[in-house]
């Protein structure tokens, strides 16, 4: 059996010699050293040369609390036992808190008690131990996972998050910590759902919602999670692992987008070529009877052809924006100012804003950066979403304000409205061709603006407002050959 070393901090020689006395009927198993002074006795426990540390508390110059707070403080991690002349609450509370791993009274050390108090504290430092490494290796995990974590409780309270959940969500640890978990979900209902199942099942996994940033950007996320007790707060606490699904998302939509897309290009050109034929024949009627002498000085004949040659017309305009809306087209890529752009669209809009009294703001990123883009067709999708704005605007003041920010390899452009806005039922149809709330609208326009962003592998999205729209257009930077044709 390996032989426990313990050592006597103690500058009374006639303590150590009844010490000394106690031990020597202890089994061969306890061999005990003596030290006289505070500073002999911290830099025993500093070069870590025995298993358990006898303190007296007085010490001439310090007492055994100062040199058990120094010796915590330097990391020691073996037991140190106070000993003191005479019992004193006080002190004893105050060494256990400090760290100590017992305290005895001299007068009544036996060697049955200091055996077990040696024996015992002994086993405590190598559960403490034990549990330290653990703490320590789940930590590196918990600060070097690429996912962010998120420990929390029922109550709604935080008590911590990894470094890179902090970095996702944008806070700093002390101010999540004031804050309820409820403001990283962006649905009350999401969060609710969340904490019934977790607490019916005690886990879950892959849990899809949407959480939301520190500066309001939402995220698809998964989450997996787990109860565990709290041993110190006697407490149940939840072990989140949060996977940001945001790109699977976006790419799930972008297929389901280049899906409508192919299939409203080809119901749009096959019924082009429906529409087309019986056009041409009432066009090609209405100018015969219009050259008929017999009906050439008949004003209500004439004024009836006009009016069949007009919506005819007309037909023809609908019906080749809607082909227009829905082609694909070879993209004319080259790099330019994501800010010029903006300003050469609102530049075109001036007379269209003037005469609908329309006061419109804007607050631009300043960069030189130049972005991958077709310039006409980009500007032909702001101008679409713009015109979508005016014309949800009925009551002044009329505002339309825009933005334009930069978050790492994408440029987003924000066009708000203060407007009717787009009730719940309608948000999810606003992109479909031909849907509209309003009169004299074609409905193309949102549908046009989705179609060029989604060919620039770019996105286009509505974001309600309690007075109005706001549509965020992300537009992604990068090389020349990475877009899809």
């Amino acid at each position: 059996m390996e032989q426990v070393r313990v050592l006597l901090i103690d500058d009374d020689e006639d303590d150590y010699i009844l010490t000394k006395a106690v031990f020597d009927r202890l089994s061969d198993r306890y061999s005990l050293s003596w030290v006289n002074s505070y500073d002999k006795g911290i830099n025993a426990i500093l070069k870590r040369q025995y298993d358990v540390y006898l303190v007296d508390y007085r010490l001439g110059k310090g007492t055994g609390i100062d040199l058990l707070k120094e010796a915590v403080n330097s990391g020691c991690v073996k037991p140190i036992i106070m000993l003191t002349g005479k019992g004193d609450r006080t002190i004893d509370e105050q060494a256990m808190n400090i760290g100590a791993a017992d305290y005895l009274v001299k007068d009544e050390i036996e060697p049955v008690l200091i055996e077990r108090s040696i024996r015992y504290s002994i086993k405590q430092a190598d559960g403490l131990r034990a549990l330290q490494d653990s703490e320590r290796k789940y930590r590196a995990i918990f600060e070097q996972a690429n996912d962010p974590i998120l420990i929390s409780e029922y109550s709604g309270r935080i008590h911590d998050m990894n470094s890179c959940g902090l970095s996702f969500f944008g806070y700093r640890l002390d101010e999540l910590q004031k804050l309820p978990d409820n403001v990283i979900f962006k649905n009350r209902t999401d969060l609710e759902k969340f904490r019934d199942l977790l607490e019916k099942n005690g886990s879950l996994t892959d849990f899809e919602c949407e959480l939301i940033s520190k500066d309001g950007r939402v995220y698809h996320c998964s989450l997996s999670s787990f109860i565990q007790t709290d041993m110190i707060s006697v407490s149940e606490v939840y072990h989140t692992i949060i996977r940001d699904l945001s790109y699977r998302k976006h790419i799930e939509e972008k297929s389901v987008n280049l899906g409508k897309m192919s299939i409203s290009e080809h119901i749009a050109k096959g019924l082009g070529d429906e529409i087309r034929d019986p056009l041409s024949a009432i066009n090609l009627a209405v100018d015969e009877l219009a050259s008929d002498l017999a009906l050439a000085y008949s004003e209500s004949v004439q004024s009836y052809l006009e009016i069949i040659k007009t919506n005819c017309d007309r037909v023809s305009r609908l019906m080749q924006n809607f082909i227009s809306s829905t082609e694909t087209k070879t993209l004319n890529l080259q790099r330019h100012s994501i800010t010029e752009v903006i300003e050469e669209t609102m530049a075109e809009m001036e007379d269209l804003i003037i005469g609908h009294n329309i006061k419109l703001t804007k607050q631009l990123l300043e960069s030189e950066h130049r972005v991958l883009l077709d310039k006409t067709k980009v500007k032909s999708a702001l101008i679409s979403v713009i015109k979508n704005a005016v014309e949800a605007m009925q009551t002044y003041p009329k505002i339309i304000h825009i933005t334009s920010t930069s978050d790492k390899d994408v440029f987003e452009i924000g066009i708000e409205d203060n407007g009717a806005g787009v009730s719940q039922e309608n948000q999810d149809k606003i992109f479909e061709p031909f849907f509209t709330t309003k009169k004299r609208a074609s409905g193309l326009g949102l549908t046009h603006a989705q179609r060029v962003l989604t060919t620039h592998n770019g996105s286009i999205k509505l974001k309600p407002l309690a007075n109005g729209s706001l549509f965020l257009i992300r537009i992604p930077i990068y090389n020349e050959g990475a877009l899809w044709h």
